[in-house]
């Protein structure tokens, strides 16, 4: 609400002048709040708020308007203030917003980069976009381990305007290879005359250029990093990866895991897009493979289903069919779920497979008892309402036989679901491409074949 109502003032500011009053205002806002309301004035007072403003205030400014407003900035604004804000944007940022426009803006706009610059846009293109160097930051501070700690903060200084973060500087040899780093908070406590070399920690936690993004947010994660230096194949240091990139890369593989988990194969080399953008036909190249998938399992179900007639004919079982399929569906889907999760948050190493097959007996064991007891009790009851003529004994056969179809269907469906995302990681594949309704088809096909074997056979 105060955003909306600072709109006005901005902009009387703007038309009457008074600039000094201007950059104020926006100076006490956080980047993301004098975005919003810089987003909402026409493209000529934009361009007019931008230049009077601060460069590294410009740039984050810039950083936090919406997309359509950035694209008919640098499409409508002059060669020179196009240049000045690219100029000062960070190097990471940079590139993706080039990456979002329309490639014929965007082949307007590279001329205009400075040549280190398109260097870093022709660099990032031999990478993968899944891989670390294809968003990696160049803008980090680095010192020379000659330099004292007086002399180190001073250099700082120096760089900071244009260094996406100083708090981890980080020192380099002559050939560039990385061989330490060092806080800010450090060189703050140390004396004066220190050499950087006596403050600087020598273990440095480090990725490589080709490495996965996802390996980088993880030890982002597990070591409580603000930034991550990447390295080259001769141990150079190349860029840095920040917390706020490792909290992109989760939010992104997590999307990805969810579309994957729910049949969705992910988009492909064509582009990204919104849901309602999306032709219909690529939606449907996308989803009809894995439902035409689950339909030969639902077939080959109904066979089975089919090829038991004879003992369908008792109401008991045909009553509690539906019943004992729908509980191991949910019960393979839910151990699917949780070991994916496990997998995806690194809560899974590598190793052995009986430790998770006993811990899942364990938890589908106790589950399969209690759902046991629940059918048992189920088919007394129906069979004393439907045949009250039956003898007792014969009634607890009956429910004792489905109960025990139950257990027996519990069971496999809950290792069906922990077992497969493990062994498709150990095949070195993706377990979210083993998706829910997947799993949830061929627990069905299983639940229906013991149970209706075992009420044949024990009934």
């Amino acid at each position: 609400m105060r955003i909306h109502l600072l709109i006005p003032e901005v902009r009387e500011l703007l038309q009457d002048g008074k600039l000094d009053d201007l950059r104020s205002v926006l100076q006490e806002m956080h980047p993301t709040d004098a975005a919003a309301i810089v987003s909402a004035l026409e493209i000529e007072e934009i361009a007019a708020v931008l230049a009077a403003l601060p460069g590294d205030l410009e740039r984050d400014v810039f950083h936090y308007l919406d997309p359509d407003v950035q694209e008919q900035y640098v499409t409508g604004a002059g060669r020179e203030r196009v240049r000045a804000v690219l100029g000062t944007m960070l190097s990471d940022d940079r590139a993706e917003f080039l990456e979002r426009l329309d490639e014929r803006v965007r082949d307007r706009l590279v001329p205009l980069l400075p040549s280190a610059a398109r260097e870093d846009l022709l660099r990032r293109e031999t990478f993968r976009e899944d891989q670390v160097g294809s968003f990696l930051s160049t803008d980090y501070a680095v010192l020379n381990p000659t330099l004292t700690a007086r002399q180190a903060i001073q250099e700082l200084q120096r760089q900071a305007p244009k260094k996406e973060t100083i708090y981890y500087s980080y020192v380099v040899d002559r050939a560039g290879q990385l061989i330490g780093f060092v806080s800010l908070r450090d060189l703050i406590l140390a004396r004066d005359d220190t050499p950087v070399r006596e403050v600087m920690k020598s273990e440095v936690v480090s990725v490589r250029a080709e490495s996965d993004q996802e390996e980088a947010a993880h030890i982002i994660r597990d070591y409580d990093l603000i930034a991550l230096p990447v390295v080259d194949e001769l141990g150079r240091l190349v860029g840095i990866v920040t917390h706020d990139d490792a909290v992109d890369i989760v939010e992104e593989e997590a999307k990805e895991d969810f579309e994957k988990m729910a049949g969705l194969t992910g988009h492909d080399e064509e582009g990204d897009y919104e849901y309602l953008e999306e032709p219909v036909w690529r939606q449907v190249r996308r989803r009809a493979p894995v439902l035409c998938l689950l339909a030969v399992f639902w077939i080959v179900t109904s066979s089975v289903i089919t090829g038991f007639e004879g003992a369908l004919e008792k109401g008991v079982i045909i009553g509690m069919l539906p019943m004992v399929m729908a509980t191991g569906g949910m019960v393979g889907t839910q151990a699917s779920a949780l070991v994916i999760r496990a997998l995806s948050s690194g809560g899974v190493e590598q190793g052995p497979l009986m430790p998770f097959v006993w811990k899942e007996l364990r938890v589908a064991g106790l589950m399969a008892a209690f759902l046991a007891v629940i059918a048992f009790g189920d088919a007394f009851v129906v069979d004393r309402l439907n045949q009250g003529v039956e003898p007792v004994l014969r009634v607890v056969h009956i429910g004792g036989v489905i109960g025990a179809a139950m257990l027996a269907h519990v069971l496999s469906a809950a290792l069906l679901g922990a077992l497969t995302p493990l062994v498709v990681q150990k095949l070195r594949g993706d377990p979210a491409m083993i998706s829910t309704p997947a799993v949830t088809a061929i627990a069905d096909l299983t639940g229906a074949s013991i149970y209706l074997v075992l009420v044949t056979l024990l009934l």
